[in-house]
């Protein structure tokens, strides 16, 4: 019998697995920073994620001020849930009897789990506030702030203090209670239902103004005047329109969705880059087939932005351009966006020996949202 030599003299086959890469940056997880004692059930990792706030309670107590936020944030209809987020809880840390303030809580948690949204339970003075805003800035995420006192909102308060030095990530909320419990539990009523689009749906994207905060009550001493403060110092409010409870927003310190959405954005171009390069078994080359790998990437996302109700198409009002102007003055208005990169043959030597891509730009419009609307009637008898 002859010998039976093998069939890879002929065949040889090998099997590539699929590269892994980053799955998608949630805006949608929402952290609360808890000044509050939780029993023994927490655990000790030093944070714990919630999908309902039934745990909550049995980890800090149904009549903690945890708790109570947490089944504000739930109640809300849509809440965190709709955009697959969920609620961490983070205690505080304390070192030889020192709290940490919040801003250090946040950057030290921040390497602990991921979150994008921020509330407290704790109380906070304009220095400890702006300390947190101007961290939070540097991060994409977004702070929610909350105070009772009509100082907040005045001419000198801490609220204007913020919009002044353009922290747009932090959400300034003004709920004139006679406690803070009330407001604490009034934002997290408006974090839950503000963190709440579905990215990938089909017109999902939303405003907070004029929405209902499930479980609520208006705010019991809103007057006109004080809603022109915040009007002028971008805090959101929740007030008695003719009748019926509603949020009532600012645009001074940029609109909610505005900044909510390009965080969002953000995010899903840094991942959507990351793993173009990450998830080919061989390489994307410095080449423009190469860039078009690249640039199909960021296209899927303005795509998703575009289905989402993010971004649409319109009429380009800035004096920016770049790459063929008419080409982009064309795709905005007839798709609302705009890619173009630096041809691979100009780029600079340099860049090219650090295997670095051509620089890509990109151009949105975003579609905003109707928040008023002025009538005139013209009547003939």
């Amino acid at each position: 019998m002859s010998n039976q030599l093998d069939i890879t003299n002929v065949i040889t086959i090998s099997l590539s697995a699929a590269q892994t890469g980053l799955g998608e940056y949630n805006v949608n997880n929402l952290a609360i920073f808890t000044g509050e004692t939780p029993e023994t059930s927490f655990g000790d990792l030093g944070y714990k994620i919630y999908k309902a706030p039934k745990e909550v309670g049995v980890d800090f107590g149904t009549n903690s001020v945890t708790y109570k936020m947490a089944l504000s944030v739930f109640a809300q209809t849509p809440n965190i849930l709709n955009g697959d987020g969920y609620l961490v809880i983070i205690p505080f840390a304390d070192e030889s009897g020192i709290p940490e303030t919040l801003a250090e809580a946040i950057s030290r948690a921040d390497s602990l789990v991921q979150f994008f949204g921020i509330l407290s339970t704790r109380d906070y003075d304009a220095v400890e506030v702006g300390a947190a805003a101007a961290v939070v800035q540097t991060l994409n995420k977004m702070l929610f702030v909350v105070s009772n006192d009509a100082a907040d909102i005045a001419a000198a308060g801490s609220f204007h203090d913020i919009a002044e030095a353009k922290y747009d990530k932090t959400r300034c909320l003004a709920y004139l209670s006679a406690t803070t419990e009330p407001a604490k539990v009034m934002a997290a009523a408006y974090a839950g239902r503000a963190l709440s689009t579905a990215f990938e749906g089909s017109n999902t994207t939303s405003t907070m103004h004029l929405k209902d905060l499930v479980g609520v009550t208006a705010d019991p001493t809103m007057t006109q005047t004080q809603l022109n403060l915040c009007q002028d110092c971008g805090a959101d409010a929740y007030v008695n329109i003719a009748g019926v409870a509603k949020t009532f927003t600012s645009g001074a310190n940029g609109y909610f969705d505005q900044v909510y959405n390009r965080c969002w954005f953000l995010g899903a171009l840094e991942v959507a880059g990351f793993n173009a390069l990450a998830k080919v078994s061989t390489k994307v080359p410095q080449t423009e087939p190469g860039m078009t790998i690249l640039k199909g990437a960021y296209r899927l996302v303005c795509d998703r932005a575009v289905r989402n109700g993010y971004v649409a198409p319109g009429a380009w009002n800035s004096a920016d351009r770049f790459g063929d102007v008419e080409a982009m003055l064309r795709n905005i208005e007839e798709v609302g966006y705009y890619i173009y990169s630096l041809p691979v043959n100009q780029q600079a030597q340099t860049e090219r020996e650090a295997r670095k891509a051509p620089l890509i730009q990109i151009a949105i419009k975003e579609a905003g949202a109707i928040h008023s609307s002025n009538v005139l009637v013209y009547i003939n008898a």
